[in-house]
């Protein structure tokens, strides 16, 4: 086949997207004639157009490439692409509406609220708690803020990232990640505890060597994790998911848990996550980013 990996992009996670689309092609060109396209270069669609992809590989972090832009452009021109469609691409990425479906499903998410510009909320649920951008990945844009001054600080910080923001209330527990690939048929791949000796698990945490680990199987009672993987489940078919995805969730110690993201491109570099878990699933990376292409061309073609 021959094959499209769509990296780089203009978003914030432009250097990661960067790293995951020289993995996926290295990975990929063992068994198809793969080409590496970045949409912010020059005659990106005419050279995308020549070239008749069998399939593109999305491996766009953020912004038009993991928002649905990108999605919807390639649908017009009748060209498979990986991963969920234009909509759940949409809604996962606004984590605001995202939530507002969480909540409407019963499904637990951080009490939140609405923030507009040059005004400081009232904050229900008291300090600590976290800004976040609605709209960004990596936790970028995000702070975990003591106090009113440090909110004015951090609602500063996020607004000039994103035009919606919201504040959301702080959970203390232990973070894990749960990855999904599949269509209809759902394949739950181990469960991730995340450990950082930094305050909030940020850019550097992910992406820098040794600024996290990887606990695998989680130090978590096996009943609370079976009920994440669960929530995981639910959480990826009412956002209209497809392909592959990653769910962050926090557990308290008494088992109560919230979903706090789904990542419908989270990243594919040597330090991510999803490799990780597919490595302790039995599925290498090759096989991992073969079997992601073969479910964008099956919701494609059914679709």
């Amino acid at each position: 086949m021959k094959i499209v990996v769509l990296c780089g992009g203009d978003s914030p996670e432009r250097e990661v997207s960067l790293v995951s689309g020289k993995s996926v092609a290295k990975a990929l060109s063992k068994n198809h004639k793969v080409f590496k396209l970045d949409p912010v270069k020059k005659d990106f669609h005419k050279k995308l157009v020549r070239i008749k992809p069998d399939c593109v590989f999305i491996a766009l972090h953020g912004g038009k490439g993991e928002d649905g832009t990108i999605q919807g452009f390639l649908e017009t021109l009748n060209i498979p692409y990986t991963g969920s469609g234009v909509c759940a691409s949409a809604i996962c990425m606004n984590k605001i509406i995202m939530k507002k479906i969480l909540i409407f499903h019963n499904i637990p998410t951080p009490e939140f609220v609405l923030v507009e510009r040059k005004i400081i909320p009232e904050i229900p649920f008291g300090y600590p708690c976290v800004v976040k951008p609605a709209s960004l990945g990596s936790t970028i844009g995000i702070s975990i803020v003591e106090n009113s001054s440090q909110l004015k600080t951090g609602l500063t910080k996020a607004f000039r990232l994103d035009r919606e923001v919201f504040v959301e209330k702080f959970i203390k527990g232990k973070e894990i990640t749960i990855g999904i690939i599949g269509n209809e048929k759902l394949q739950v791949l181990p469960p991730i505890e995340i450990r950082t000796s930094r305050k909030l698990y940020d850019y550097h945490a992910k992406y820098k060597k040794g600024g996290s680990q990887h606990v695998i199987p989680p130090e978590i009672d096996k009943k609370f994790l079976d009920k994440a993987s669960d929530y995981a489940i639910k959480t990826f078919k009412v956002l209209g998911c497809s392909g592959f995805a990653r769910m962050e969730i926090i557990i308290q110690e008494n088992g109560e848990m919230f979903i706090l993201d789904v990542n419908t491109v989270p990243g594919l570099t040597p330090l991510s996550l999803l490799p990780d878990a597919a490595r302790h699933a039995g599925i290498s990376f090759e096989s991992l980013c073969e079997k992601i292409v073969e479910l964008g061309l099956e919701r494609c073609a059914k679709n």
